[in-house]
């Protein structure tokens, strides 16, 4: 997949390029970097979505990255950082929750999207635990 990088794009332009190949996973972005195997603060999450690229940037440049679905999640995270300086997590829906993927940083985007598609079937609901003090 290539994926076009400008200063005059939103972070949600480049989300929906990640989710129209990978439908169960989305780019997260922050103000600040993290390691691989990391999760990032909450508090250096952009929500502003419609965000210019060029806002985000040190040095803001144009250019292609290129994902494969066999790219680990942390090379993926990696490649957004080093050619853009961007700081991206990336998230898997599971049922209706996104998960910060930090701890599956070694599975591929494609292993990540099988995981996201298996949730779909999941359905959790809400059981009573068992209350011990009423029982005879």
């Amino acid at each position: 997949m290539k994926i076009n990088i400008a200063p005059d794009m939103t972070i949600a332009a480049v989300q929906e390029s990640v989710q129209a190949v990978f439908p169960h996973l989305k780019l997260v972005f922050f103000t600040k970097p993290h390691k691989a195997f990391k999760g990032s603060a909450a508090k250096f999450l952009i929500q502003d979505r419609n965000l210019l690229l060029g806002l985000l940037e040190k040095q803001p440049t144009s250019g292609f990255l290129y994902l494969e679905g066999d790219m680990p999640t942390w090379q993926v995270e990696r490649l957004f950082e080093e050619e853009f300086g961007l700081h991206v997590q990336v998230f898997r829906k599971s049922g209706n929750t996104w998960l910060e993927t930090s701890v599956t940083d070694s599975l591929t985007l494609e292993q990540q999207e099988a995981k996201g598609k298996a949730s779909d079937n999941v359905h959790f609901e809400f059981v009573d635990p068992i209350d011990y003090r009423e029982q005879d």
